[in-house]
């Protein structure tokens, strides 16, 4: 009787297994079949691409051209698109909008490596071809790690940094990718689980705001629209080692290098996030100089906006105008 309780038991979690087994498996080949788009089917047509050294990069410029250029770096799994109430006030108080698609989210070529430093050289090339000015370098989330890094290793090309609830890992020990993401097949069945899998879109920006009725639909469909290119979930695969590894080449990863900068400095964090923490904001300021400004925006998380856009490009607004 025990024997048989054993074996039906042993029999059932095998049959679990492999049910478990077969539904990640069918995520991965859904996510093959629903990526059939092409870049010039889907991309708005208010941007357009901008030739550089390793693929060409899909920008959304607005405002005056001979107004202050602001170049806004998005966070993973966004794109351009996502600033647009930020870009409007932006060009609507006279400033130069640059908002540009990082690689390999957007409608950017996903060619080259995605180190923090090859995200510079990568926008550097792009503020050169549209022959920029020093720009206000705004960088949200992961993105404001190769702001950050644009900022270091070129300070003739910007004018001031905004950093917004910015993800640097700084104060996490260095660190490799884990070895069990190694092999491309398992970043991909994650990929195909969480950032391309449209089931999950809604869930997963709930996940990062503190108000979660601000993800609405406009902006879930803006964030999977470029989800459907071809080969979206094999290429954000190959951005995933990148990103869960600590990138120690990068000069905005040493926490002695933000004392160096040579350009003014402010950050704008929503005091709710918790993707990185108050924390970490009040940690990365002490790294800069006294006078750097912190603005905490109340009651908002991690992508504050579209939490609240009119609080929020109200503050950037003040900033740009103290920096």
């Amino acid at each position: 009787m025990v024997s048989n309780i054993l074996r039906w038991s042993a029999n059932g979690l095998l049959v679990l297994l492999l049910s478990v087994i077969l539904v990640i498996i069918s995520f991965r080949m859904a996510a093959s079949i629903r990526e059939t788009g092409v870049r010039a089917q889907l991309a708005p047509k208010t941007g357009h691409l901008v030739p550089t050294r390793s693929g060409a990069v899909f920008v959304q410029e607005k405002g005056p051209e001979d107004g202050v250029p602001v170049v806004l770096f998005h966070g993973t799994a966004a794109w351009s698109e996502l600033w647009r109430r930020t870009s409007d006030a932006l060009a609507a108080a006279g400033f130069h909008v640059i908002a540009l698609d990082l690689p390999p989210f957007g409608f950017s070529d996903r060619s080259g490596s995605y180190t923090r430093q090859d995200q510079a050289a990568r926008i550097n090339d792009v503020l050169d071809a549209l022959k920029a000015e020093r720009a206000i370098i705004v960088g949200h989330s992961f993105g404001a790690g190769a702001a950050t890094e644009l900022a270091m290793r070129y300070p003739d090309r910007t004018r001031a940094l905004v950093l917004v609830d910015a993800a640097l890992g700084l104060t996490a020990a260095p660190s490799d990718a884990p070895w069990v993401i190694q092999p491309q097949w398992i970043r991909e069945i994650l990929v195909s689980l969480t950032i391309t899998n449209p089931v999950a879109t809604q869930m997963l920006l709930q996940s990062m705001i503190a108000k979660k009725e601000r993800a609405l639909p406009e902006y879930v469909a803006i964030l999977q629209r470029p989800l459907t290119q071809r080969d979206s979930t094999s290429d954000i695969a190959d951005w995933l080692y990148y990103f869960l590894g600590a990138d120690t080449n990068a000069a905005s990863a040493d926490r002695n290098a933000y004392a160096k900068l040579e350009v003014p400095v402010a950050i704008l964090w929503g005091d709710k996030d918790t993707i990185t923490p108050v924390e970490q904001a009040l940690d990365l300021r002490t790294l800069l100089p006294p006078e750097t400004d912190l603005t905490l925006l109340p009651g908002l998380g991690h992508i504050p906006q579209i939490e609240d856009p009119g609080m929020f490009n109200d503050a950037l607004l003040k900033t740009l105008g103290k920096l």
